[in-house]
């Protein structure tokens, strides 16, 4: 009786809102609606589909995605971002700003979980200039703006563009030089979906000519081909990157799509739910076209979903900060915006000051040397030897960038309560949440 009532209810709520919080479970389940409570074991989930909320055991859980649009207080967009961002030795990340450096500590404003007061020997860097990226589309918020052909294979529903037969819908999305494009895609049964972008082409061409960037997505892997332009000698089709990863986590119909196209260095990554799968360089010039068409290839027979979606203006300068690396294990180091590194013991930072400058003392100069923060890159600290434990039941992916490795999670209405193995208990506002899973 509880499995047939499980699969009813999960089919059911493959149609509803896929803007709610999302659980996926290791069995294959899907359940939608809004997350009330996350303590005692279980997950308590409300939904239109029960008068009681229902309780999920969360030894069960992959992982829950949490809707923005359960926040009355501001949208993604909306929320604080910082420039900077910490990596603990453990590979925990949070986005925050240093206001104070002593011997022993640095202090970490965050405005998600308050001023974290970290031990040096627990950071492994603070990068700098991490410029939040502009936001050039986010969506969809209904079907009006998107074109397709009479057949209107596509509809609009629940926050998200859905085909159960072939057909494409498309858009101009006034693509810039170098972007990141991202969406989440679900299917019924198997992926079967085709993204095109940087095209000029009012809808996909069936003789294989064109000009643009092709990402498949099916259950073989995923996929990022150039389509030649018309005149070029040899294949049509250029394969870019690839991978015979698995779409969903763990059996899971839905996953994260991520890529990035930087046309002035023709270099495009590929991410799949969070993870850098390759990085590809286009052979000839970068197509120029500014839309963007979802084509659906699924037999009639199960839907394809894209919700999610989003397209930001990516900042290249961060990912060049962001390769400099480290000098010495042994000593501190500060790379600074030109490529010089200062290697030695960082002492201090004063934020009292104009600059704001960072204090390094250097086996170079017999006087500490000060940096201004707004030339500063990356700040890498000493590795220590003594490793404290690292790994949490819980990874907590947060919607402004970095995640948490976190142990005993009290989920509230507005809060949540947890144990970091190092930085101890942390209150984090529910609004920066993206999703939590469960760690290896």
């Amino acid at each position: 009786m509880r499995t047939s009532f499980i699969a009813s209810l999960t089919m059911a709520s493959l149609c509803t809102a896929q803007a709610d919080d999302q659980i996926s479970l290791k069995n294959g389940d899907l359940f939608f609606g809004k997350v009330i409570a996350l303590q005692g074991g279980l997950i308590e989930l409300q939904t239109p589909h029960s008068e009681a909320p229902l309780k999920i055991l969360n030894k069960d859980l992959i992982k829950l995605n949490f809707s923005a649009s359960h926040s009355a207080k501001e949208t993604p967009d909306e929320l604080p971002k910082n420039s900077q961002e910490l990596y603990l030795r453990n590979g925990d990340s949070i986005p925050g700003e240093v206001v104070e450096l002593n011997r022993t500590h640095l202090s970490f404003q965050t405005w998600f979980a308050g001023l974290l007061e970290i031990p040096r020997d627990q950071i492994d860097s603070v990068f700098f200039g991490v410029t939040p990226q502009r936001t050039i589309f986010r969506g969809p918020i209904g079907i009006e703006g998107w074109s397709q052909e009479n057949n209107g294979q596509w509809r609009y529903e629940n926050g998200a563009l859905t085909s159960r037969d072939k057909g494409f819908i498309g858009r101009d999305l006034k693509l810039p030089k170098n972007f990141i494009f991202g969406a989440d895609i679900s299917w019924e049964s198997s992926p079967n979906i085709r993204i095109h972008l940087c095209t000029d082409e009012a809808k996909p061409k069936t003789d294989g000519t064109g000009n643009s960037y092709l990402l498949n997505l099916n259950s073989g892997g995923v996929q990022v081909r150039r389509v030649m332009p018309a005149g070029t000698n040899g294949p049509k089709f250029k394969t870019l990157i690839t991978s015979t990863r698995a779409p969903g986590n763990k059996g899971s119909n839905t996953c994260q799509l991520e890529l990035r196209v930087d046309r002035e260095t023709r270099i495009l990554q590929l991410y799949l739910n969070g993870e850098k799968l390759g990085q590809g360089i286009d052979p000839t010039d970068s197509p120029e076209g500014s839309a963007l068409l979802f084509e659906s290839m699924s037999s009639g027979s199960s839907d394809n979903s894209v919700s999610n979606i989003f397209l930001h203006e990516w900042d290249t300068t961060t990912q060049l900060l962001r390769r400099e690396p480290r000098a010495e294990d042994e000593l501190d180091t500060l790379s600074v915006d030109d490529g010089d590194r200062f290697s030695g013991r960082i002492l201090s930072y004063s934020p009292a000051d104009p600059t704001k400058p960072f204090t390094v003392q250097t086996p170079l100069s017999p006087n500490p040397i000060s940096i201004p923060l707004e030339n500063c890159a990356v700040m890498y600290f000493t590795k220590g030897t003594d490793t404290p434990k690292s790994k949490g039941q819980y990874y907590l992916a947060l919607r402004t960038g970095g995640k948490l490795s976190l142990s005993g999670i009290q989920l509230g209405a507005d809060k949540l309560k947890a144990n970091h193995p190092w930085l101890g208990e942390l209150e984090i506002d529910r609004v920066v949440m993206l999703s939590i899973s469960k760690s290896e």
